[in-house]
Protein backbone atom coordinates (compact mmCIF):
# COMPACT_ATOMS: atom_id res chain seq x y z
CA UNK A 1 0.00 0.00 0.00
CA UNK A 2 1.39 3.51 -0.81
CA UNK A 3 2.79 5.34 2.33
CA UNK A 4 1.50 8.66 1.40
CA UNK A 5 3.65 10.22 4.65
CA UNK A 6 6.83 9.61 2.76
CA UNK A 7 8.24 11.57 -0.45
CA UNK A 8 8.65 9.21 -3.47
CA UNK A 9 11.95 8.33 -4.51
CA UNK A 10 14.14 10.84 -6.94
CA UNK A 11 14.61 8.43 -10.10
CA UNK A 12 17.56 10.72 -12.04
CA UNK A 13 16.85 11.50 -15.78
CA UNK A 14 20.24 10.01 -17.51
CA UNK A 15 19.12 10.73 -21.10
CA UNK A 16 17.57 13.45 -22.73
CA UNK A 17 17.45 14.25 -26.33
CA UNK A 18 16.68 17.08 -27.62
CA UNK A 19 14.73 16.92 -30.58
CA UNK A 20 15.98 18.46 -33.75
CA UNK A 21 14.53 21.43 -35.52
CA UNK A 22 15.54 22.62 -39.06
CA UNK A 23 17.09 25.50 -39.96
CA UNK A 24 16.99 26.68 -43.24
CA UNK A 25 17.71 30.72 -44.48
CA UNK A 26 16.59 33.26 -46.49
CA UNK A 27 18.56 34.99 -49.01
CA UNK A 28 21.62 32.73 -47.68
CA UNK A 29 21.36 35.31 -44.62
CA UNK A 30 18.32 34.89 -42.26
CA UNK A 31 17.98 31.80 -40.65
CA UNK A 32 14.48 29.95 -40.83
CA UNK A 33 13.55 28.16 -37.52
CA UNK A 34 11.23 25.01 -38.51
CA UNK A 35 9.51 23.01 -36.01
CA UNK A 36 7.35 20.71 -37.57
CA UNK A 37 5.61 18.56 -34.91
CA UNK A 38 2.45 18.24 -32.50
CA UNK A 39 -1.12 16.80 -32.81
CA UNK A 40 -2.84 19.82 -33.47
CA UNK A 41 -3.46 21.25 -36.94
CA UNK A 42 -2.04 24.80 -35.63
CA UNK A 43 0.63 27.19 -36.50
CA UNK A 44 2.96 29.90 -35.39
CA UNK A 45 4.72 32.56 -37.42
CA UNK A 46 6.89 34.50 -35.41
CA UNK A 47 9.26 37.35 -36.72
CA UNK A 48 11.86 38.36 -34.44
CA UNK A 49 13.56 41.87 -35.63
CA UNK A 50 16.29 43.76 -34.07
CA UNK A 51 14.23 46.64 -32.76
CA UNK A 52 14.29 46.18 -28.88
CA UNK A 53 15.17 49.53 -26.88
CA UNK A 54 19.06 49.17 -27.65
CA UNK A 55 17.97 50.38 -30.86
CA UNK A 56 15.97 53.21 -29.93
CA UNK A 57 17.30 56.77 -29.99
CA UNK A 58 14.06 58.54 -28.27
CA UNK A 59 13.18 56.89 -24.79
CA UNK A 60 10.22 54.16 -25.40
CA UNK A 61 10.38 54.47 -29.37
CA UNK A 62 10.76 50.86 -29.56
CA UNK A 63 7.90 49.77 -27.54
CA UNK A 64 5.50 52.23 -28.90
CA UNK A 65 6.41 51.29 -32.36
CA UNK A 66 6.06 48.11 -31.31
CA UNK A 67 2.47 48.51 -29.26
CA UNK A 68 0.86 50.06 -31.97
CA UNK A 69 1.70 48.19 -35.23
CA UNK A 70 -1.70 46.94 -35.77
CA UNK A 71 -3.47 50.02 -35.13
CA UNK A 72 -4.20 50.45 -38.99
CA UNK A 73 -2.36 49.45 -42.00
CA UNK A 74 -3.01 51.56 -45.42
CA UNK A 75 -5.46 49.69 -46.27
CA UNK A 76 -7.16 48.47 -42.76
CA UNK A 77 -8.26 50.11 -39.93
CA UNK A 78 -7.54 48.59 -36.92
CA UNK A 79 -10.69 47.39 -36.34
CA UNK A 80 -10.43 45.53 -39.95
CA UNK A 81 -7.58 43.90 -38.97
CA UNK A 82 -8.66 42.35 -35.43
CA UNK A 83 -12.23 41.42 -38.20
CA UNK A 84 -9.87 39.83 -40.39
CA UNK A 85 -7.92 37.41 -37.99
CA UNK A 86 -10.90 36.69 -35.62
CA UNK A 87 -12.43 35.30 -38.92
CA UNK A 88 -10.22 32.43 -38.99
CA UNK A 89 -9.95 31.95 -35.27
CA UNK A 90 -6.05 33.38 -35.24
CA UNK A 91 -4.18 35.60 -32.96
CA UNK A 92 -2.32 38.53 -33.69
CA UNK A 93 0.97 39.25 -30.71
CA UNK A 94 3.56 41.44 -30.45
CA UNK A 95 6.51 41.83 -27.61
CA UNK A 96 9.08 44.36 -27.08
CA UNK A 97 12.38 43.87 -25.42
CA UNK A 98 15.65 44.81 -24.49
CA UNK A 99 17.48 43.41 -27.30
CA UNK A 100 14.45 42.04 -29.88
CA UNK A 101 11.40 42.64 -30.82
CA UNK A 102 8.53 39.93 -32.41
CA UNK A 103 5.77 39.56 -34.01
CA UNK A 104 3.67 36.56 -34.24
CA UNK A 105 0.76 34.77 -35.86
CA UNK A 106 -0.89 32.28 -34.41
CA UNK A 107 -3.56 30.24 -36.90
CA UNK A 108 -5.21 26.79 -37.81
CA UNK A 109 -3.03 25.47 -40.51
CA UNK A 110 -5.36 25.41 -43.37
CA UNK A 111 -6.33 28.87 -42.64
CA UNK A 112 -2.58 30.39 -43.25
CA UNK A 113 -3.29 31.11 -46.71
CA UNK A 114 -6.09 34.01 -45.40
CA UNK A 115 -4.38 34.70 -42.24
CA UNK A 116 -0.65 35.37 -43.24
CA UNK A 117 -1.08 38.27 -45.56
CA UNK A 118 -2.86 40.31 -42.83
CA UNK A 119 0.87 39.84 -40.50
CA UNK A 120 2.84 40.56 -43.18
CA UNK A 121 0.64 43.56 -44.27
CA UNK A 122 0.67 44.93 -40.27
CA UNK A 123 4.67 44.38 -40.13
CA UNK A 124 5.36 46.15 -43.92
CA UNK A 125 2.01 49.05 -43.62
CA UNK A 126 1.31 49.95 -40.77
CA UNK A 127 -0.17 53.60 -40.52
CA UNK A 128 0.47 54.42 -37.12
CA UNK A 129 -2.24 56.93 -37.21
CA UNK A 130 -1.84 60.13 -35.51
CA UNK A 131 -5.49 59.46 -33.41
CA UNK A 132 -3.83 55.83 -31.90
CA UNK A 133 -0.95 57.37 -31.12
CA UNK A 134 -3.14 60.38 -29.06
CA UNK A 135 -5.06 58.06 -27.08
CA UNK A 136 -1.63 55.61 -26.43
CA UNK A 137 -0.06 58.35 -25.52
CA UNK A 138 -2.85 59.25 -23.08
CA UNK A 139 -2.98 56.08 -21.72
CA UNK A 140 -0.01 55.26 -21.14
CA UNK A 141 0.91 58.50 -18.97
CA UNK A 142 -2.41 57.49 -16.81
CA UNK A 143 -0.55 54.05 -16.56
CA UNK A 144 2.69 55.43 -15.54
CA UNK A 145 0.71 57.83 -12.83
CA UNK A 146 -0.76 54.52 -11.47
CA UNK A 147 2.47 52.22 -11.44
CA UNK A 148 4.31 55.04 -9.98
CA UNK A 149 1.89 55.04 -6.50
CA UNK A 150 3.29 51.21 -6.75
CA UNK A 151 6.20 50.09 -4.64
CA UNK A 152 7.01 47.34 -6.70
CA UNK A 153 7.55 49.36 -9.68
CA UNK A 154 9.73 51.89 -8.25
CA UNK A 155 11.94 49.24 -6.73
CA UNK A 156 12.53 48.01 -9.79
CA UNK A 157 13.48 51.37 -11.25
CA UNK A 158 15.54 52.54 -9.04
CA UNK A 159 17.01 48.99 -8.98
CA UNK A 160 17.85 48.92 -12.66
CA UNK A 161 18.73 52.60 -12.66
CA UNK A 162 21.51 51.78 -10.66
CA UNK A 163 22.77 48.95 -12.59
CA UNK A 164 22.75 51.43 -15.86
CA UNK A 165 22.17 54.73 -15.11
CA UNK A 166 19.05 56.14 -16.51
CA UNK A 167 19.74 56.85 -19.89
CA UNK A 168 20.76 53.96 -21.15
CA UNK A 169 18.52 51.45 -22.84
CA UNK A 170 18.93 49.08 -20.30
CA UNK A 171 18.54 51.01 -17.41
CA UNK A 172 15.68 53.96 -18.31
CA UNK A 173 11.92 53.71 -17.38
CA UNK A 174 9.32 56.13 -19.08
CA UNK A 175 8.61 59.50 -17.80
CA UNK A 176 5.46 61.42 -18.47
CA UNK A 177 7.20 63.85 -21.05
CA UNK A 178 8.72 60.57 -23.11
CA UNK A 179 4.78 60.66 -24.41
CA UNK A 180 4.89 63.70 -25.85
CA UNK A 181 7.13 63.21 -28.58
CA UNK A 182 5.52 60.40 -30.51
CA UNK A 183 4.47 61.06 -34.08
CA UNK A 184 3.58 59.10 -37.37
CA UNK A 185 6.98 60.37 -39.04
CA UNK A 186 8.96 59.78 -35.86
CA UNK A 187 7.19 56.03 -35.97
CA UNK A 188 7.70 55.79 -39.29
CA UNK A 189 11.38 56.14 -39.30
CA UNK A 190 12.07 53.83 -36.96
CA UNK A 191 10.11 51.12 -38.48
CA UNK A 192 11.70 51.54 -41.92
CA UNK A 193 15.03 51.17 -39.98
CA UNK A 194 14.22 48.52 -37.86
CA UNK A 195 11.61 46.43 -38.96
CA UNK A 196 11.65 46.41 -42.98
CA UNK A 197 15.75 46.22 -42.82
CA UNK A 198 15.97 44.65 -39.60
CA UNK A 199 15.07 40.87 -40.14
CA UNK A 200 16.64 38.58 -37.53
CA UNK A 201 15.23 35.44 -37.37
CA UNK A 202 12.16 33.50 -38.54
CA UNK A 203 10.14 30.84 -36.73
CA UNK A 204 7.61 28.49 -38.31
CA UNK A 205 5.99 25.63 -35.73
CA UNK A 206 3.18 23.49 -35.32
CA UNK A 207 1.75 20.79 -37.49
CA UNK A 208 1.79 21.99 -41.08
CA UNK A 209 2.47 20.11 -44.80
CA UNK A 210 5.00 21.01 -46.83
CA UNK A 211 2.94 23.26 -49.26
CA UNK A 212 1.61 25.09 -46.25
CA UNK A 213 5.80 25.45 -44.79
CA UNK A 214 6.87 26.95 -48.97
CA UNK A 215 3.88 29.57 -48.91
CA UNK A 216 5.29 30.71 -45.67
CA UNK A 217 8.73 31.04 -46.23
CA UNK A 218 7.66 32.12 -50.16
CA UNK A 219 5.50 35.04 -48.89
CA UNK A 220 7.53 36.12 -46.41
CA UNK A 221 10.59 36.43 -48.95
CA UNK A 222 8.57 37.88 -51.36
CA UNK A 223 8.58 41.13 -49.01
CA UNK A 224 12.33 41.95 -49.43
CA UNK A 225 13.56 41.75 -45.44
CA UNK A 226 16.51 42.54 -44.93
CA UNK A 227 18.95 41.25 -42.65
CA UNK A 228 18.91 42.72 -39.04
CA UNK A 229 22.18 43.41 -37.07
CA UNK A 230 21.88 44.64 -33.21
CA UNK A 231 23.37 47.67 -32.65
CA UNK A 232 26.52 47.29 -30.36
CA UNK A 233 26.10 48.93 -27.38
CA UNK A 234 28.18 49.78 -24.55
CA UNK A 235 28.23 48.38 -21.33
CA UNK A 236 29.94 50.32 -18.44
CA UNK A 237 31.90 48.99 -15.71
CA UNK A 238 30.53 47.37 -12.56
CA UNK A 239 28.55 49.82 -10.95
CA UNK A 240 28.83 51.32 -7.96
CA UNK A 241 27.39 49.57 -5.15
CA UNK A 242 23.98 51.32 -3.87
CA UNK A 243 22.09 50.88 -0.93
CA UNK A 244 18.83 53.03 -1.49
CA UNK A 245 16.10 54.04 1.11
CA UNK A 246 13.25 55.55 -0.25
CA UNK A 247 10.38 56.84 1.84
CA UNK A 248 6.62 56.02 0.77
CA UNK A 249 4.59 56.74 4.07
CA UNK A 250 0.99 55.84 2.23
CA UNK A 251 2.42 52.50 1.66
CA UNK A 252 1.29 49.31 3.56
CA UNK A 253 4.15 47.15 2.51
CA UNK A 254 7.67 47.90 1.50
CA UNK A 255 9.50 46.55 -2.06
CA UNK A 256 12.72 45.04 -1.89
CA UNK A 257 15.62 44.92 -4.91
CA UNK A 258 19.03 42.88 -3.90
CA UNK A 259 20.91 41.97 -6.99
CA UNK A 260 24.05 42.88 -9.09
CA UNK A 261 24.91 43.12 -12.65
CA UNK A 262 26.50 39.63 -14.07
CA UNK A 263 26.24 38.15 -17.40
CA UNK A 264 24.75 36.36 -20.20
CA UNK A 265 24.07 32.68 -21.43
CA UNK A 266 27.36 32.99 -23.22
CA UNK A 267 29.46 33.24 -19.60
CA UNK A 268 31.46 30.10 -18.39
CA UNK A 269 29.69 30.64 -14.84
CA UNK A 270 26.15 30.98 -16.31
CA UNK A 271 24.95 27.22 -16.17
CA UNK A 272 26.36 26.65 -12.19
CA UNK A 273 24.57 30.08 -11.16
CA UNK A 274 21.78 29.14 -12.68
CA UNK A 275 21.57 26.32 -10.60
CA UNK A 276 23.38 28.28 -7.39
CA UNK A 277 20.24 30.90 -8.05
CA UNK A 278 17.37 28.01 -7.75
CA UNK A 279 18.54 27.11 -4.54
CA UNK A 280 18.53 30.33 -3.62
CA UNK A 281 15.26 31.23 -4.38
CA UNK A 282 14.41 30.17 -8.51
CA UNK A 283 11.51 27.64 -7.03
CA UNK A 284 8.37 27.59 -4.78
CA UNK A 285 11.04 24.74 -2.43
CA UNK A 286 13.74 27.37 -2.45
CA UNK A 287 15.24 28.54 0.37
CA UNK A 288 14.25 32.28 -0.01
CA UNK A 289 10.86 31.09 0.11
CA UNK A 290 11.25 28.42 2.66
CA UNK A 291 12.66 30.57 5.27
CA UNK A 292 10.81 34.11 4.78
CA UNK A 293 7.45 32.83 3.73
CA UNK A 294 7.01 29.24 5.11
CA UNK A 295 8.96 29.69 8.08
CA UNK A 296 8.66 33.24 9.05
CA UNK A 297 5.63 34.34 7.05
CA UNK A 298 7.09 38.12 6.58
CA UNK A 299 5.68 37.50 2.46
CA UNK A 300 3.36 36.08 0.15
CA UNK A 301 6.20 35.29 -2.19
CA UNK A 302 9.74 36.11 -2.92
CA UNK A 303 11.97 34.67 -5.74
CA UNK A 304 15.36 35.58 -7.45
CA UNK A 305 16.52 35.41 -10.59
CA UNK A 306 18.93 35.95 -13.69
CA UNK A 307 18.21 38.00 -16.30
CA UNK A 308 20.64 37.02 -19.44
CA UNK A 309 20.26 39.65 -22.23
CA UNK A 310 22.22 40.06 -25.15
CA UNK A 311 25.41 41.81 -23.98
CA UNK A 312 25.18 41.36 -20.99
CA UNK A 313 22.85 40.18 -17.39
CA UNK A 314 21.90 40.97 -14.48
CA UNK A 315 20.39 38.84 -10.73
CA UNK A 316 18.18 40.15 -8.50
CA UNK A 317 16.13 39.13 -5.34
CA UNK A 318 12.30 40.72 -5.27
CA UNK A 319 9.63 40.75 -2.82
CA UNK A 320 7.61 42.81 -1.02
CA UNK A 321 6.93 42.40 2.95
CA UNK A 322 5.09 44.42 5.86
CA UNK A 323 6.76 47.18 6.24
CA UNK A 324 6.89 46.42 10.18
CA UNK A 325 9.39 43.64 8.96
CA UNK A 326 11.34 45.18 6.20
CA UNK A 327 14.37 45.46 8.52
CA UNK A 328 14.03 41.44 9.38
CA UNK A 329 13.25 40.55 6.29
CA UNK A 330 16.28 42.19 4.94
CA UNK A 331 18.69 40.78 7.55
CA UNK A 332 16.79 36.89 5.94
CA UNK A 333 17.84 37.47 3.07
CA UNK A 334 21.04 38.28 3.89
CA UNK A 335 21.45 35.20 6.32
CA UNK A 336 20.33 33.19 3.31
CA UNK A 337 22.77 34.45 0.62
CA UNK A 338 25.90 34.25 3.44
CA UNK A 339 24.93 30.64 3.66
CA UNK A 340 25.34 30.14 0.36
CA UNK A 341 28.70 31.85 0.61
CA UNK A 342 30.26 30.46 3.24
CA UNK A 343 28.28 26.32 3.47
CA UNK A 344 28.08 23.63 0.87
CA UNK A 345 25.06 22.78 -0.20
CA UNK A 346 23.27 18.99 1.59
CA UNK A 347 23.77 16.94 -1.22
CA UNK A 348 20.37 15.78 -0.77
CA UNK A 349 19.01 19.30 -1.34
CA UNK A 350 21.40 19.49 -4.80
CA UNK A 351 19.69 16.37 -5.38
CA UNK A 352 16.47 17.64 -5.59
CA UNK A 353 17.33 20.92 -7.61
CA UNK A 354 19.09 18.52 -9.73
CA UNK A 355 15.91 16.84 -10.34
CA UNK A 356 13.90 19.96 -10.70
CA UNK A 357 15.54 21.42 -12.76
CA UNK A 358 15.85 18.16 -15.14
CA UNK A 359 11.76 18.20 -15.32
CA UNK A 360 11.66 22.07 -15.92
CA UNK A 361 13.86 21.59 -18.88
CA UNK A 362 11.96 18.77 -20.05
CA UNK A 363 8.84 20.54 -19.90
CA UNK A 364 10.53 23.38 -22.11
CA UNK A 365 10.87 20.92 -25.05
CA UNK A 366 7.47 19.36 -24.90
CA UNK A 367 5.42 20.81 -28.06
CA UNK A 368 6.64 22.64 -30.85
CA UNK A 369 6.10 25.79 -29.89
CA UNK A 370 7.76 25.12 -26.81
CA UNK A 371 10.83 23.80 -28.44
CA UNK A 372 11.38 26.29 -31.32
CA UNK A 373 11.40 28.97 -28.48
CA UNK A 374 14.46 27.07 -27.25
CA UNK A 375 15.91 26.53 -30.61
CA UNK A 376 15.31 30.67 -31.55
CA UNK A 377 17.26 31.56 -27.87
CA UNK A 378 20.08 29.60 -29.47
CA UNK A 379 20.25 31.38 -33.07
CA UNK A 380 19.79 34.92 -31.46
CA UNK A 381 22.84 34.56 -29.17
CA UNK A 382 25.08 32.69 -31.67
CA UNK A 383 24.62 29.54 -29.76
CA UNK A 384 25.13 25.92 -31.01
CA UNK A 385 22.20 22.76 -29.93
CA UNK A 386 25.42 22.02 -27.66
CA UNK A 387 24.58 24.78 -25.16
CA UNK A 388 21.72 22.63 -23.95
CA UNK A 389 23.94 19.81 -24.08
CA UNK A 390 26.82 21.29 -21.91
CA UNK A 391 23.78 22.73 -19.32
CA UNK A 392 22.02 19.47 -18.79
CA UNK A 393 25.87 17.64 -18.34
CA UNK A 394 26.49 20.47 -15.61
CA UNK A 395 23.12 19.55 -13.98
CA UNK A 396 24.45 15.73 -13.47
CA UNK A 397 27.69 16.82 -12.52
CA UNK A 398 28.08 20.07 -10.65
CA UNK A 399 29.13 19.74 -7.16
CA UNK A 400 28.65 21.37 -4.13
CA UNK A 401 31.88 22.72 -4.32
CA UNK A 402 31.39 23.74 -7.11
CA UNK A 403 28.28 25.96 -6.44
CA UNK A 404 30.28 26.94 -2.97
CA UNK A 405 33.35 28.45 -5.07
CA UNK A 406 30.35 30.25 -7.56
CA UNK A 407 28.74 31.47 -4.54
CA UNK A 408 31.69 33.09 -3.46
CA UNK A 409 32.54 35.19 -6.45
CA UNK A 410 28.97 36.24 -7.14
CA UNK A 411 26.90 36.00 -4.10
CA UNK A 412 28.93 37.74 -1.72
CA UNK A 413 26.53 40.55 -0.29
CA UNK A 414 29.38 43.60 -0.47
CA UNK A 415 28.96 43.52 -4.54
CA UNK A 416 25.31 44.04 -4.04
CA UNK A 417 23.24 46.86 -4.65
CA UNK A 418 19.86 47.06 -2.63
CA UNK A 419 16.94 49.15 -3.14
CA UNK A 420 14.35 49.68 -0.49
CA UNK A 421 11.10 51.31 -1.09
CA UNK A 422 8.09 51.68 1.17
CA UNK A 423 8.25 53.07 5.17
Amino acid sequence: MLNRTESPKLIPTTDIKIPEAKVLYINDQIPVIVVNEGTQEVMKVELVFAAGNISEKIPMLASVASELLDEGTRKRSSADIAEALDNYGAYFQTECGNDFATVSLYTLSRFLPETLPVLLEIITEPAYPENEISTFCVQGKQRLAVSSEKVDFLARKHFINSLYGDQHPYGHFPKEENFDVFTPEILSAFHKKNYLNGLVTIVIAGKFNETQLKLAIEQIKSIGFKKGIVDNLNISATPEVVKLHVPKESAVQSAIRIGRKLFNRKHPDYFNFTILNTVLGGYFGSRLMSNIREDKGYTYGIGSGIIPQFFDGYFFISTEVGSDVCESAVKEIHYELNRLVNDPIPQEELNLVKSYLTGSFQRSIDGPFSLADRYKTLVLNGLELEHYYSYLNTLRNVTSEDLLQTGRHYLNIIHMSEVIIGR
